[in-house]
């Protein structure tokens, strides 16, 4: 009895070094994250400035032949 709850307790703290080892490898810094989240959006702008220009020939073609592809 007393062997099992030696192990019980050798398992109890290998599971407890083994969240800390996750806890350390999961910590995220702010920084990092609002940096993340300030360069998607400089991305999301650019890409919506540039699709969000004039309409180009290909589309106005498209427009005009709308009616054949219905």
């Amino acid at each position: 009895m007393i062997e099992v709850l030696n192990r019980l307790s050798e398992i109890e703290q290998e599971i407890s070094a083994i969240k800390l080892r996750l806890g350390a490898s999961l910590a995220v810094d702010q920084g990092e994250v609002e940096a993340a989240v300030r360069g998607f959006l400089a991305l999301k702008e650019e890409v919506s400035r540039r699709l969000v220009g004039a309409p180009s020939v290909l589309e106005e073609f498209r427009k005009s032949r709308g009616h054949e592809f219905q």
